[in-house]
């Protein structure tokens, strides 16, 4: 059974690659998944059962037929909108928002898992997966800045307390983009290089880019280039929103250990086997190689509820802020954070113009 979990991502991308070889208004089949896996999610109790894999080929085989599956996403994209005929602006968006669901979700936590592997083949496919959400080179910031600088003002993964999602997308592409590029400017550098040499990361990454947008517009149409931009463009925005809700408001003291209580686990079960474990956040960051199916779930860390709930909370920031950010933030200055923590978290919730919940708790 615990192989088989991983395979409900296979099942959502098969969703899109069907959607649009029916065609039709069946494109929306792809984004469509949404709504059934969130009310699974929500509706289906915890999920704090470590993985029992004895063969781990059996295991990481999904990661590898999602790449394929991704060609065939496009594939089928491309053969909809040259064969389709008239195409009506509802049709178009559908296209859109699935190629935007299914290059963010499940593909970030392949492209996630892959990254992390010490393979050249598995690090290939992660920056194949990450041209269709257009960040090909995430995997620098993200192993160089992130894994070092989580729940401090140097890390742009980290969302802030009283950010919105809405600006964090923004400000978590542009610092990641700036960590790429000052560590590629680096390594330039270094082989005495140009930025844009065809053997450095930038060059690739367009390249990549172009070539994607390119197979487009020379099988379909440059209409479909236009939609397949979009929906890449979507995807990265929907990557970010996810990324949101990993460390949304943690702090930590600047040069100080990370430990387990810096980071949100979502141990749902449609939040762990959709996301190879991602949201399985703990172990993850304590031991970056570990694979998702070696992840442990830590049950007395810091919790979040779905991770597809909060994304849908978080569109409305008042309730994602009420009902889920500060109670939880609570409970973790009262219960996890240090006292040079509390501090910290003071000064962001005065910053947040949140309640000062730490002199509460601290009176009784």
């Amino acid at each position: 059974m615990d192989y088989l979990r991983y395979y409900l991502a296979t099942a959502v991308v098969m969703c899109g690659v069907l959607g649009f070889y029916w065609g039709g208004y069946w494109v929306f089949l792809g984004v469509g998944t949404f709504i059934p896996l969130l009310i699974l999610d929500m509706l289906l109790p915890y999920d704090y059962k470590p993985r029992e894999i004895r063969y781990p080929i059996l295991a990481d085989l999904p990661l590898y037929l999602h790449v394929l599956l991704m060609f065939a996403v496009y594939a089928a994209f491309i053969h909809w909108a040259a064969t389709a005929g008239s195409i009506v602006p509802g049709q178009w968006l559908g296209a859109i928002l699935t190629l935007g669901w299914l290059g963010a979700v499940p593909n970030l936590p392949v492209n996630h898992e892959l990254m992390h592997r010490r393979g050249r083949l598995a690090r290939a496919c992660a920056t194949i997966l990450g041209t269709f959400y257009a960040d090909p080179t995430r995997d620098v910031a993200h192993v160089h800045t992130h894994h070092i600088h989580l729940a401090t003002p140097n890390d742009s993964d980290t969302a802030r307390r009283g950010e919105t999602v809405y600006s964090f997308v923004f400000r978590a592409t542009a610092g990641a983009f700036g960590d790429f590029l000052k560590l590629e400017k680096e390594s330039c550098k270094r082989r005495n290089v140009t930025l844009l040499h065809p053997g450095g990361r930038l060059f690739k990454a367009l390249l990549q880019l172009a070539v994607l947008l390119g197979i487009c517009a020379w099988f379909a149409s440059p209409a479909a280039a236009l939609a397949a931009l979009a929906g890449i463009v979507t995807a990265k925005l929907l990557v970010e929103m996810f990324n949101y809700y990993q460390h949304y408001g943690l702090v930590r003291v600047l040069g100080s250990n990370y430990g387990q209580q810096h980071l949100w686990n979502h141990l749902k079960p449609i939040s762990r086997q959709l996301s190879f474990e991602i949201t399985n956040h703990n172990d993850h960051h304590m031991d970056s190689y570990l694979p998702f199916y070696r992840l442990q779930p830590k049950v007395d860390g810091p919790q979040m509820p779905s991770i597809l709930l909060c994304f849908l909370a978080g569109l409305v920031p008042p309730i994602w802020f009420s009902y889920i950010a500060q109670p939880r933030l609570k409970d973790w200055d009262l219960k996890h954070a240090t006292a040079e923590e509390k501090e910290l978290a003071r000064e962001a919730n005065r910053s947040a113009n949140w309640p000062d919940w730490l002199d509460a708790g601290s009176a009784t």
